[in-house]
């Protein structure tokens, strides 16, 4: 009983502001999915939508979305392997497909039969490879600045190729620096970022496993076979929509034009003043075009 109650505690300490919200209001939840634990909260009722984080986020990303979308739908933020509060194993496979195979039985143990799938930026490319693999369990498909070229690789990608640097930068990298400067490039407005929001990702990225999960996540994100990937992005016949911010310097909004024309079933939407992050820079025009699409 006494370790029950100290491992329960630690994990209290490790919790930021908005999960501990999350706890109290009884939404906060795990799952075990292939044998990993996965965190995610769970609100509404209705037709399931499945909310996927980016690289270096979590459910913490959609703060500004669950509670809407979830007036009418069952929302789920999920914290995918690797991030979070989910497990953060060494050896495992964070490959699209591997993440895209976890959602899939992630929504078997909930017994979910089809859901909309919301991903932003990775979370967009987990998606893509869920539509490909079990187009049968997709209801619609939101995307925003997705990844989705592997030919259009970013140099940091690049560099997570080297052995056994990468791990070692991390650790000493002054993580509340590095995460100031990324989020305000991926704001279109720099000045909509509050500081707590800097700091609850500095809390969720301050540790080592986190750090070291982000570079094996980088390493695998490319498909096996990029050529079959996007081959098969033509295939995908869910109902799209696609959102990305104009000011985009991450994945340039030609990405999302060159999408919309390739995927068969597909609408663009263009934020003007918006960068990286629509869904947390301007939650409320995002809730409403994801809301006007899903009815």
């Amino acid at each position: 009983m006494m370790t029950m109650m100290l491992a329960l505690a630690l994990v209290q300490d490790r919790l930021t502001e908005y999960r501990t919200q999350l706890q109290q209001e009884g939404v906060l939840r795990e799952k075990t999915v292939d044998g990993y634990r996965l965190c995610y909260a769970e609100m509404g009722e209705g037709k399931a939508v499945v909310l996927l984080h980016g690289l270096s986020g979590s459910l913490y990303d959609w703060r500004g979305n669950q509670k809407p979308l979830a007036a009418g739908y069952r929302v789920i933020a999920l914290d995918m392997l690797g991030a979070g509060e989910s497990d953060m194993p060494e050896k495992a496979d964070y490959g699209l497909q591997a993440q895209a195979r976890r959602v899939k039985r992630f929504m078997d143990e909930m017994g979910i039969e089809r859901a909309t799938l919301v991903g932003n930026s990775y979370g967009g490319g987990v998606a893509l490879a869920f539509a490909q693999d079990w187009p049968e369990r997709l209801d619609r498909l939101v995307l925003i600045d997705t990844i989705c070229y592997p030919e259009e690789i970013p140099a940091y990608v690049k560099l997570c190729d080297v052995p056994c640097a990468p791990e070692q930068i991390v650790r000493l990298l002054p993580v509340g620096t590095m995460v100031d400067s990324t989020l305000r490039k991926c704001y279109g407005k720099p000045g909509l970022l509050r500081l707590g929001e800097i700091e609850t990702y500095t809390r969720e990225l301050d540790s080592t496993p986190r750090r070291q999960s982000i570079v094996r996540t980088v390493r695998a994100m490319k498909p096996d076979d990029a050529t079959e990937f996007l081959a098969r992005l033509k295939i995908i016949r869910a109902r799209t929509l696609i959102l990305w911010g104009e000011k985009d310097l991450t994945r340039p909004v030609e990405h999302g034009q060159r999408l919309a024309k390739e995927l068969p079933d597909a609408r663009l939407e263009v934020l003007a003043d918006v960068a990286h992050l629509p869904n947390q820079e301007v939650p409320e025009r995002v809730n409403a075009l994801i809301l006007e699409f899903l009815k």
